[in-house]
């Protein structure tokens, strides 16, 4: 028979004891348990400890998620909370510019990465195709994918690694730009370093750590176009 011990009562109904129960002894109780508490703060502390309950401390103890991973879930929506660093914000853009600065979250589909590097090239995948390949229609999000493109035969001009650096040479021949020392490499005309591979020299010159412009190599561009066509 349904029994209440704190009241040392029986009930005919298992819902009657349940009802009892929600009216009489809500702040005592613990449902997941099945266990009595003689005052609300034991209840509380129970809470707090008991490798069974998810609470949000925020929320008053309410509700009392089945998982840890749904607590963090909620903590995250309902509080701005980074797990990692145990802060809290005070709305959701906060929260966002701290995963992105500290976390490197990418904005756009909300992807974590190890290091600011990782998050840079990733970006990329979000970008525009603007860029047209120079020996065939197909599209591409920087001048560096589209020369790798045609550094791994993959165009239909059937350019390969080897064409396009005779295409370099021929260029800096003209140009006379050919240094003799390095006869095996592609230098940048802004801080000198050396590149076994256009596409890689590009990489170097679309990236932060030169103060050199694509638009540089406009003149070189077109000579390859010209010469693969």
């Amino acid at each position: 028979m349904p029994y209440c011990p704190p009241c040392d009562r029986h009930f005919r109904l298992e819902n009657s004891l349940d009802q009892h129960i929600r009216a009489v002894h809500s702040q005592t109780y613990c449902w997941r348990c099945e266990r009595h508490f003689p005052h609300a703060r034991a209840k509380q502390q129970h809470l707090e400890n008991s490798p069974r309950h998810h609470i949000c401390t925020h929320c008053d103890y309410e509700p009392d998620f089945d998982s840890q991973d749904d607590l963090a879930d909620h903590l995250i929506e309902e509080h701005h909370a980074c797990i990692p660093c145990h802060e809290y914000f005070s709305d959701e853009e906060d929260l966002l510019e701290h995963d992105v600065d500290v976390h490197h979250k990418c904005r756009t589909c909300g992807r974590f990465f190890s290091s600011r590097s990782n998050l840079i090239n990733h970006r990329k995948t979000h970008a525009a195709k603007n860029f047209e390949c120079l020996g065939c229609s197909r599209m591409f999000i920087s001048r560096s994918a589209m020369v790798l493109h045609l550094e791994a035969n993959t165009c239909e001009s059937g350019s390969d690694e080897h064409s396009i650096r005779q295409c370099v040479w021929d260029y800096y021949e003209i140009y006379g730009r050919w240094n003799h020392d390095h006869d095996d490499d592609l230098d940048c005309g802004s801080c000198g370093t050396y590149f076994n591979k256009l596409s890689a020299l590009l990489q170097h010159v679309e990236s932060e750590s030169c103060d050199a412009s694509i638009s540089d190599y406009d003149l070189l561009f077109d000579h390859i176009e010209q010469s693969i066509c």
